[in-house]
């Protein structure tokens, strides 16, 4: 019984010493990473609006050619 309150102590302690919180990341360096996600992002909208524009006038054409 004694051991498996040592084991359950010990391990306790190993995980607050271990989330302790002095191995965050800097925040600069994450601040580059999101620039740059919300940039692809946005680029990728404009030429998802691109698809969609050239598939509404492709559209329009068949249904003319159609008629």
């Amino acid at each position: 019984m004694k051991s498996i309150i040592r084991i359950t102590v010990m391990l306790s302690w190993a995980l607050v010493a271990g989330c302790n919180g002095e191995d965050q990341p800097p925040k600069a360096a994450g601040s580059d990473v999101l620039k740059a996600e919300r940039e692809a992002l946005e680029k990728a909208r404009a030429v998802e609006q691109t698809v969609l524009d050239a598939a509404a006038r492709q559209r329009e054409q068949i249904e003319q050619s159609a008629q």
